[in-house]
């Protein structure tokens, strides 16, 4: 199982006359919070499991003068340990989880406090940091490693920047980290060893343009196909964002509350954040992917004997208006909802999509409270 984490921030300042309690956010002159969760994703499949934690925050005041010799427990940036450490002990019946994290993740502690005998952490690296026993620096011991093969992918789109197909070279080898002085915990080791696998762009179309990712990691890496499936897990990452687009788009919309209070507004950044998984979840099982899993991944039993009550009246007359999937599937529950968001039902038609889905479990929630209250026992 993999677990995403990323941070964003819901940004208030629109509306900021009509807000109170909330703390500064990107510019250091907006308001609003900061959301950080931890996305469960299915390390074979890609589907998205659920939420398995999240940290959400408001920033208060400047930071300290001495903040780079504080310990990582006074930062902001401990969410990344505590976020995912919340994760881990949900997820205590999980063999195996990979903890993955951007730029920002590249943090010492992180790398020394998380793995563990059933987590491995992959990391992208923005510091060119000292080696212990090679000694030099990390960027210079990767570039000089001999290239280990190629491969090619498509690039995700992202404002300002189309996607495109590229073509990275791939090189990987074993490095020792050393502490930073800076800050230094003596509870840490001296010393980490991890694995290191860099692609870099082929003939990128500008150099500020060009893909150049070092990714570090706790997996074993001895062969190419085992660099290669290091690049595929950290390319998983897109999941995280489109949780974030669809917690700020029409779907959700959060940033659109017209809740005033800050304490109100963290709650309901994280009820906010339940429903864009489970909108997400949808969206990813309203076809062929959802009709081998089982509607129990996301409702409970209640829910389930709603759908089956609701499946009747939300099918039209004609074969091509029936539910097509196999009952009690993930697939199966998607179409329930599409059809309670506004959607036709016709497979020629555009898919559901966030909105239909947002719009639909809106409408079904409000049906099982009723369900609940008419059926008490």
């Amino acid at each position: 199982m993999l677990i995403i984490e990323d941070s964003s921030e819901i940004n208030y300042q629109a509306k900021a006359s009509r807000k109170r309690g909330l703390g500064c956010v990107g510019n250091g002159k907006d308001i609003g919070l900061f959301v950080h969760p931890a996305l469960a994703v299915d390390a074979g499949d890609g589907s998205v499991l659920g939420l398995a934690a999240a940290t959400i925050w408001r920033r208060r005041g400047q930071k300290a003068d001495d903040y780079q010799a504080l310990p990582i427990e006074a930062k902001e940036s401990y969410k990344w340990i505590a976020t995912a450490t919340a994760a881990r002990q949900a997820l205590t019946d999980t063999p195996l989880l990979t903890v993955i994290g951007d730029r920002e993740a590249d943090i010492y502690e992180v790398l020394a406090r998380l793995p563990d005998e059933r987590t491995h952490v992959l990391m992208r690296a923005v510091r060119d940091r000292a080696l212990g026993e090679e000694g030099g620096r990390l960027f210079g011991e990767i570039a000089k490693t001999p290239e280990a093969g190629r491969i090619a992918f498509d690039l995700q789109a992202r404002p300002g920047r189309p996607g495109r197909k590229v073509h990275l070279a791939v090189r990987f080898a074993e490095v020792t980290l050393r502490q930073p002085r800076l800050g230094a915990d003596r509870r840490d080791p001296r010393a980490v060893r991890l694995n290191i696998v860099e692609v870099r762009e082929i003939d990128p179309p500008s150099p500020k343009d060009a893909v150049i990712w070092r990714l570090l990691t706790t997996h074993t890496v001895k062969t190419l196909a085992d660099a290669i499936a290091i690049v595929d897990l950290y390319r998983s990452r897109w999941t995280i964002e489109q949780l974030f687009r669809t917690l700020k788009s029409q779907a959700i919309d959060l940033e659109e509350s017209l809740i005033a209070d800050g304490d109100a507004l963290e709650r309901l950044a994280a009820t906010a954040l339940i429903v864009a998984t489970r909108v997400m979840q949808l969206v990813h099982g309203r076809d062929a992917a959802g009709q081998t899993l089982r509607a129990t991944r996301l409702f409970n039993p209640a829910e389930i004997a709603v759908l089956d009550a609701l499946v009747a009246r939300l099918e039209g007359k004609t074969q091509t208006q029936k539910n097509p999937h196999p009952p009690h599937t993930l697939a199966w529950a998607a179409w329930c909802i599409a059809r309670l968001g506004g959607w036709n039902g016709y497979p020629k038609e555009r898919p559901p999509g966030p909105v239909t889905f947002s719009n639909g479990l809106k409408r079904f929630h409000a049906i099982v409270e009723g369900f609940v209250l008419a059926n008490p026992y």
